[in-house]
């Protein structure tokens, strides 16, 4: 479950080019919470 979190934080910083010394980037707890379910659906 956390690997999927923590993946979809990566995809967020390489979306906004890396600029985590300028910006935090971060994900939601809506968006953390659909993806704990969505693997916990899968069983992964």
């Amino acid at each position: 479950m956390m690997a999927n979190i923590y993946r979809a934080l990566l995809r967020e910083i390489e979306a906004e080019k890396f600029q985590v010394l300028h910006q935090r980037i971060s994900l939601t707890p809506l968006r953390k919470l659909w993806i704990a379910m969505r693997t916990n659906w899968r069983g992964r």
